[in-house]
């Protein structure tokens, strides 16, 4: 709590600072390097006085390979201890602290700067993935802290923002790390259907359940594919819509086979990157979104499901 506190008090205060500025040439009594270190110092006291922090990472702009979570501590040295769910399938664990700088660039940003095998894990080239190696990257711009408070950074290569948020009290990050790998082990099915206020409108699959030993299975039990079909009007080469003799619009069916990819939290829920729209209607509903689903544990095994929580339908994916 006392984290919390501090860091919110120093998000206060550097907003109470910028409010406060006088449009008048008093705003310039600073040189641009110091207003720039001073940026830099709240990012950098904000990873210090967290110290502990989870983050949610999303390699690859088209987020082919799914959200994977990192507990990182920040220290005084400028070195970073790097946790990953995924170390169970890294073969080189000698550089799991680096160190990092917080410096200026095109804005503030976070670097890790040498080489670690868990951070810099998505983002090195290699044998199978060639140059681009997994798509990921291990420089960030900082955006800004929120009033929760999370530190939200900015990935160039990705196009993603990624998230800081403080590690809960009641885990160690080996901890915590462990229980994110749980929530998707308990989670055995690879095919589940599409239930909608209690009809069936697809189904939800993926290549593999859960595998820790290898990137590949592990990646694939991630992702999965949404299927169902829905309504439209047909159009004709130019684009305009079709109608029959009588004047009535000619529908045709649309197949959809979308990639979905989560990311888990210990709590036995996984969660898009952002919110999926249907396409096409749900329930006579145009433009219905889903984000975080949860496990639901049923009094038998083939009774337990995936519950949607923010979808204003009743969706679930089950058995």
């Amino acid at each position: 709590m006392k984290h919390i506190t501090n860091i919110v008090a120093l998000l206060a205060a550097t907003l109470l600072l910028a409010t406060s500025c006088r449009s008048d040439d008093s705003i310039f009594e600073e040189s641009a390097a110091e207003r720039i270190q001073q940026g830099l110092d709240f990012y950098e006291k904000a990873l210090l006085d967290g110290q502990t922090w989870i983050m949610e990472y999303f390699p690859s702009e088209d987020l082919k390979y799914g959200g994977w979570i990192y507990v990182l501590t920040f220290n005084a040295d400028h070195n970073v201890r790097a946790w990953f769910e995924g170390e169970t399938f890294v073969d080189d664990q000698n550089y799991l602290e680096t160190p990092y700088a917080v410096e200026y660039s095109t804005g503030p940003m976070l670097k890790f700067v040498n080489f670690n095998s868990f951070l810099h894990y998505f983002a090195m080239p290699n044998y199978e993935h060639g140059y681009q190696g997994l798509e990921g990257e291990y420089e960030f711009s900082f955006l800004g802290i929120t009033a929760e408070p999370e530190i939200l950074l900015y990935g160039i290569k990705t196009d993603k923002t990624m998230k800081l948020r403080l590690l809960p009290g009641d885990y160690t990050p080996e901890e915590y790390v462990e229980a994110v790998r749980e929530s998707q082990r308990i989670v055995r099915p690879t095919t589940l259907k599409l239930m909608v206020n209690g009809k069936e409108y697809g189904t939800l699959t993926r290549a593999n359940a859960f595998q820790d030993d290898t990137f590949e299975g592990y990646m694939q039990s991630k992702v999965w594919t949404l299927s169902y079909n829905y309504r439209q009007q047909q159009t004709d080469p130019t684009g305009a819509p079709v109608y029959d003799d009588e004047g009535n619009p000619v529908y045709e069916e649309v197949a959809v086979n979308d990639r979905l990819s989560f990311i888990h939290y210990p709590d036995n829920t996984m969660k898009l990157y952002e919110p999926y729209t249907f396409k096409g209607e749900l329930e006579g509903l145009s433009g219905q979104t889903m984000q975080t689903l949860e496990w639901k544990i049923g009094t038998a095994p083939l009774s337990d499901k995936f519950v949607c929580l923010d979808s204003f339908l009743e969706i679930e994916f089950v058995q």
